[in-house]
């Protein structure tokens, strides 16, 4: 067991992504948010570790609290090369909502836990949606980062769904990296390539997961409307972005400045789909639960593998379910 959950009147814990230590295989922890029963209630996130390959679990710790009139979710926990402890997550503020995501860190184990830290304002559409209906396809994907690490420099980086882009109009990509362990993070910078030339609720980029293979390459996932059309289907592609960072360039793949296209092309991207699948056949969730709209899954498969990356998305396969499929991209 690595959290108790509490009487369901008084709330719950949800299940978090377990990490490894890099430099030891049978060490491993595991976030666990916990969320009130009440909505609109500040919530916790607790931290378990393991030191047996998982077969026991010490009770946990607070990782952070969100505060009254927030939310803490989504959180993306990374182990750095010297088992430094990062918590990336998005915090809510209730009434607006504004969106932030944060970091926090620790050095010992989890037991204690920094100040957290904002990477950046996560300025998300909220509510993207069919372009030619206006349903709503899974909008909670819109409050959700990932997180990886370089594991030859310790650079981190952050990735989620943000509209700065284009001034509003459609979500894009954004991307953050911190080089000193989380205590700072950079401009973030736009990198996927949907073409900008195209209706706006065509450009909406969704569903984004990240993260680096050994060589140090960048690998971005995400999905977009760009061959979608006024036909009945509502056509929809993933993508996989690669950048491996020059040995010169210390911000690793980043825009040398926030705002210009210099160094870009670094930035290469591969059609994950063999061809396009209808939104409109997935799962639709009712308007009055969350999350709503055609639904695939809040979060997508990404994993380095050596210098590459396999990547795995939910497909519907027949109207009202879906399938999982997986394409290595070398």
């Amino acid at each position: 067991m690595i959290a108790r959950e509490p009487d369901p009147a008084e709330g719950g814990v949800t299940a978090g992504p377990v990490v490894v230590d890099p430099r030891n295989p049978r060490v491993m922890y595991a976030v666990t948010p916990r969320f009130p029963a009440t909505e609109r209630s500040r919530n916790q996130a607790l931290i378990a570790r393991s030191s047996d390959g998982g077969r026991t679990w010490r009770s946990p710790h607070l990782v952070v609290d969100s505060g009254e009139g927030h939310m803490v979710s989504g959180h993306r926990l990374s182990v750095l090369p010297d088992g430094t402890l990062v918590d990336v997550y998005t915090l809510i503020r209730f009434g607006g909502p504004v969106l932030s995501v944060q970091a926090t860190r620790s050095t010992d184990g989890g037991r204690t836990w920094s100040a957290p830290v904002k990477v950046s304002d996560l300025r998300t559409k909220w509510l993207f949606q069919d372009p030619e209906s206006g349903e709503q396809v899974s909008h909670t994907t819109s409050l959700l980062s990932d997180s990886a690490v370089d594991p030859r420099t310790g650079r981190m980086y952050a990735a989620w769904q943000d509209a700065r882009f284009s001034s509003g109009a459609a979500d894009g990509v954004a991307l953050s990296s911190s080089g000193d362990g989380g205590r700072t993070w950079s401009e973030p910078v736009k990198v996927n390539r949907t073409p900008a030339g195209i209706p706006a609720p065509h450009q909406q980029a969704f569903t984004v997961s990240l993260d680096v293979a050994r060589d140090g390459t960048v690998g971005v996932a995400y999905s977009d409307f760009r061959h979608n059309d006024a036909r009945a289907p509502l056509f929809t592609d993933r993508w996989l972005v690669r950048c491996r960072p020059l040995a010169s360039a210390a911000g690793g793949c980043h825009l040398p400045t926030a705002g210009t296209d210099r160094g870009s092309a670094r930035w290469k991207e591969t059609r994950l789909t063999p061809e396009s699948f209808d939104m409109r056949q997935a799962p639709r969730i009712p308007d009055a639960s969350s999350p709503r709209g055609y639904f695939l899954g809040e979060q997508m498969g990404l994993a380095a593998t050596g210098r590459g990356f396999a990547a795995a998305w939910a497909v519907p396969d027949v109207p009202g379910s879906a399938a999982v499929h997986v394409r290595p991209a070398a």
